[in-house]
């Protein structure tokens, strides 16, 4: 089944729906594992029926991890804006994802919600699914969407709606998924209106909570910066510490770790006497242990910080992919 991918980043959703997810056993149901992977305590999950055919993004460095991964499958480079205007032929899908720009919704930003640039770009997600007419789709966003005044949510929901679509949202909090990390993000999915029957039912949007997994398990194998071979490892912010902010406090170990932003700018939270990794920042994101994140041969630096924050981790997309897998005709379109 075709996926299109629009503001794709690291490919953390596309990785959940079309990639191997390598995550803590502690973190998934056993009907969920196909083997155990390389990194003792990890496990690699059982590959889903899906192929990413179209991703886009404009941020250089997201598309570099995705290529040196192999996550990278016809990905655009250029402003989703452009591309519509000069009517691209973007290819058919059985469902598209994205989690279109968020920052103008977060409780961390300024938000200005639909009234920014950046905060009408979903409408340019609207549009790839008028022309694109999957059967479902997907987006995501911060759980500031819910609370930002003028109710942006409903905005939101309507304009899909009005494209063909049943549109729902839920809160997924991540913590109740196996992810080692407080975020919480609104999930949309949109079911095609002529693909609608009633074996779907009403909550055909719900994805259930599963398990929970604390951090001490994702970090369990590393070692220090010091002594480590890991080049994504070895390099971590040297930001000092503040006496208030974001990203001045410690992560809990035998706890949930705090929500991994994209625009910490260094501030990221302390293990420790030291901030984290750029590793220990994408095992929290529940990218695979052994992924790519410094560019091969050269020396490592902090580039992967803002991907990594800005990524939907890959564990919430193969769950996600899960729910759509059931939404799906045996034989999609």
């Amino acid at each position: 089944m075709r996926v299109l991918s629009l503001f794709s980043g690291m490919a953390g959703m596309d990785a959940g729906f079309s990639e191997q997810v390598v995550v803590r056993r502690e973190s998934v149901p056993e009907s969920y594992v196909a083997a155990p992977a390389e990194t003792p305590g990890f496990v690699a999950l059982k590959r889903l029926p899906f192929s990413t055919v179209f991703q886009n993004d404009i941020l250089p460095c997201a598309k570099a991890i995705a290529d040196w991964n192999g996550w990278s499958h016809n990905y655009v480079l250029r402003d989703i804006r452009e591309l519509l205007a000069e009517d691209y032929a973007f290819p058919a899908a059985d469902v598209i994802v994205g989690g279109f720009p968020c920052q103008d919704f977060s409780h961390a930003g300024k938000r200005a919600g639909l009234e920014s640039a950046r905060g009408t770009l979903y409408q340019s997600y609207v549009e790839v699914v008028r022309r694109v007419r999957p059967i479902v789709f997907v987006a995501e966003n911060v759980n500031g969407l819910l609370t930002m005044p003028g109710s942006p949510i409903n905005t939101i929901v309507a304009d899909f709606a009005a494209v063909g679509y049943e549109v729902k949202y839920q809160l997924i909090k991540c913590e109740e998924h196996g992810i080692p990390q407080t975020r919480w993000r609104v999930v949309i999915m949109g079911l095609r209106l002529d693909a609608k029957t009633a074996e779907h039912g009403e909550d055909w949007n719900v994805i259930p909570r599963s398990l929970q997994c604390h951090v001490r398990p994702y970090f369990a194998h590393l070692l220090e910066p010091n002594v480590t071979s890991d080049p994504a490892q070895q390099v971590y912010s040297k930001a000092a510490k503040l006496e208030k902010g974001q990203g001045q406090s410690q992560v809990p170990m035998d706890g949930f770790g705090p929500t991994m932003r994209a625009e910490h700018h260094g501030n990221i939270e302390f293990r420790g006497e030291r901030r984290l990794t750029v590793r220990e920042a994408a095992l929290l994101q529940t990218f695979p242990p052994d992924c790519i994140l410094t560019q091969p041969g050269k020396k490592p630096t902090l580039t992967a910080y803002k991907p990594i924050g800005n990524a939907v981790p890959p564990l919430l997309g193969y769950i996600i992919a899960q729910r759509v897998l059931q939404l799906l005709p045996s034989n999609p379109c």
